[in-house]
């Protein structure tokens, strides 16, 4: 993967992150990848992995402002955007831990995303996801509000997700500004 050339903006946030020093950037490690595949029990996207090794995590900037995306839900489809787009491995593995299980102060609830789904983040209660299912695999999704509930009870199911793009490439490449999104697609920005 060469992000420089897949969307320049996008690798201009990460360039200007990585410059920020190890507060705001640390390399993911094979172990850590493995240690997330160990933790979904399923082998990650190549692409996923390819962007972790080599250039581990990017997040958004409003200089840039390269941080908004598509999101198609079943009902209604919006411009979303997230500064933390994609973390380094051991925070995506946190986010793994933390909402594929059981919740940790509320044994009531259970898992907040789907099986099958990986969460790269858990900021401001909304992650991007990657799939790890067979039939749909390597696609990526969007779940605007995690819920403090299990995922599948009423309220909260896949009415709640929606869908990004078929690869974490993909999703990447189409990372852009409000304006320009708005302008191409013509929908509201949530």
């Amino acid at each position: 993967m060469n992000l420089e050339e897949l969307n320049p903006k996008v690798y201009e946030m990460w360039r200007s992150q990585k410059e920020l020093g190890s507060d705001f950037f640390q390399e993911s490690k094979e172990e850590e990848i493995k240690a997330i595949e160990d933790e979904i029990g399923e082998s990650l996207p190549e692409d996923y992995k390819d962007f972790l090794r080599k250039y581990s995590t990017v997040l958004g900037s409003m200089d840039v402002g390269a941080y908004y995306f598509k999101v198609d839900y079943k009902e209604k489809s919006f411009i979303a955007y997230l500064f933390t787009l994609v973390p380094w491995a051991n925070l995506t593995l946190l986010a793994a831990r933390t909402l594929r299980r059981q919740h940790i102060v509320d044994s009531k609830i259970g898992a907040r995303v789907p099986d099958g789904l990986v969460p790269l983040t858990m900021d401001n209660q909304t992650t991007v996801l990657i799939d790890v299912r067979p039939e749909t695999y390597g696609k990526v999704w969007y779940i605007d509000k995690i819920k403090r509930q299990t995922f599948g009870t009423p309220g909260y199911s896949w009415e709640n997700i929606g869908f990004v793009a078929n690869s974490f490439t993909e999703f990447l490449a189409g990372l852009d500004t409000e304006k320009n999104l708005v302008a191409k697609y013509g929908l509201p920005v949530k």
